[in-house]
């Protein structure tokens, strides 16, 4: 007897042989997956206490959103058609100033809710907004937990650029900064539960000073976890390394002894070919969100070039507040059609590969290859099924050509993590949608009566 059974699927396993099973079963046992194969063998071995019947829908494994700002669900639509640095001064600040702990609380709520009901079955959530509010940290672990999406809460900060700009209100001092850290690691790490872990998250190399980079390396180490940094984002965020450290970024980190396996770049867009060998080289992984890069302007990552030089590669979204969603799927449309265009070469970036950033990829960055990123026996249950029976969808010669350029997160109907159904037959099973969704709403609001903002865009709302 095994808790869950789900059968009759495509499965496309991403495991070492890049399986495709037609008639598919997956046999799983409380959190982990206990045997793979077809259909007749599989139901011969076992009876389960739940079966779900994935006829004619593709069964794969949940994705991996390798970098998010779940705090800045409550800023969709703000800071709209403009580059980084005014988006930094007007949205991000505006969130910033005036959210408090139960605004934080509901932007966590509604961003795994939209996480669940589009796909993804594990966030490193890099939130840096509770540098400003240190005392919503209780909040937010309290919501990732009940939300049982997979979290990796990763703690960010600035204490240095209040003469850049930086609002006073995101910044510390670098010892409380390294005390809110250690305390925070105390208090809710730990190194056996796989369902939510502490990570370290440094803002930039221009808003963080070396000694607060360098210890932090230091914390995640000595807890088995990693480190996650914008890297090399504009060409501006470039000039500002070369004019504080006589380099760019990524050659920044490198030179103070940071870069390293259990470190994800994020962004990365104008790496150079010097700071592509390097992060190959000690193993670092980037984090890439196309999405959110065209909605700034930022440029073009050179995704391609990377993984031909074997840099490790997953997928994000960014904060919703730079995409402006948590939709995986549009993250997976985009990234091979970017780099064609980039390149001119319709051969840069397969589907293929585009899947295996979205999950095993992804699983690679933050640590979890040997647990997540395919399905294999042994690995954790995080499993997510996908309605292919629509005219978006069909007809199907390639599945994974259909998954990456004709299926969207839409097209998801179950997602499974840790052995659990969160959501089945796109009904979410753990939480209240209409209060979540309410709730969100209100925040937003009574941010931005806070902030003295009674509209937002170009056509005023009568």
């Amino acid at each position: 007897m095994v808790s869950l059974l789900i059968k009759n699927g495509l499965i496309i396993t991403v495991d070492k042989n890049r399986r495709i099973i037609k008639d598919g079963a997956i046999a799983i046992d409380n959190n982990k997956i206990v045997d793979v194969g077809k259909t007749d063998a599989i139901e011969k071995k076992y009876s389960a206490e739940k079966i779900i019947d994935a006829k004619g829908n593709i069964v794969m494994p949940g994705l991996i959103n390798t970098h998010v700002h779940i705090w800045q669900e409550l800023g969709k639509g703000l800071g709209t058609d403009v580059e980084l640095y005014t988006w930094l001064n007007t949205a991000w600040r505006l969130l910033q100033e005036n959210m408090n702990s139960q605004d934080y609380y509901n932007a966590i709520r509604i961003g795994a809710l939209e996480a669940i009901k589009t796909g993804t079955t594990t966030v490193l959530a890099y939130e840096h907004a509770l540098n400003a509010h240190p005392e919503a940290l209780d909040d937010v672990v309290r919501a990732l937990k009940e939300s049982k999406v997979r979290s990796l809460l990763a703690i960010g900060w600035q204490d240095y650029g209040l003469e850049m700009g930086l609002p006073p209100v995101a910044y510390r001092e670098t010892d409380e900064v390294l005390k809110f850290l250690n305390n925070a690691f105390k208090k809710y790490h730990n190194p056996s539960d796989d369902m939510f872990k502490i990570w370290v998250a440094p803002s930039t190399t221009t808003f963080c000073t070396k000694e607060s980079l360098v210890e932090a390396k230091k914390i995640a180490d000595e807890n088995k976890v990693g480190v996650t940094i914008h890297t090399n984002e504009t060409k501006t965020s470039v000039e500002h390394s070369i004019k504080l450290h006589g380099v760019p970024e990524i050659e920044y980190l490198y030179n103070i002894g940071i870069l390293d396996r259990n470190v994800v770049t994020v962004h990365s867009v104008w790496a150079s070919d010097k700071e592509i060998e390097l992060l190959a080289k000690t193993g670092a992984s980037v984090s890439h969100n196309p999405v959110s890069n065209m909605y700034l302007a930022s440029g073009i990552a050179p995704i391609s070039k990377m993984l031909k030089s074997g840099v490790i590669v997953g997928l994000a979204t960014d904060g919703p507040t730079s995409n402006n969603n948590m939709d995986m799927f549009d993250v997976i449309r985009v990234t091979p059609l970017l780099q064609k265009v980039g390149t001119l070469d319709p051969k840069s970036l397969t589907a293929e590969q585009t899947i295996e950033m979205a999950t095993i990829g992804g699983a690679k960055s933050v640590l979890l290859e040997s647990k997540l990123g395919s399905i294999e026996v042994g690995k954790l249950a995080d499993i997510i099924i996908v309605d292919i029976h629509n005219p978006r969808a069909l007809p199907m010669a390639n599945p994974v050509a259909n998954l990456v350029y004709s299926a969207s997160s839409g097209n998801v109907i179950t997602t499974i993590v840790n052995g659990e159904v969160l959501m089945e037959n796109r009904k979410v099973l753990i939480m209240n949608e209409e209060e979540v969704l309410n709730n969100a709403q209100k925040s937003l609001e009574r941010i931005l009566a806070r902030a003295g903002v009674e509209s937002v865009g170009q056509w005023k709302i009568e």
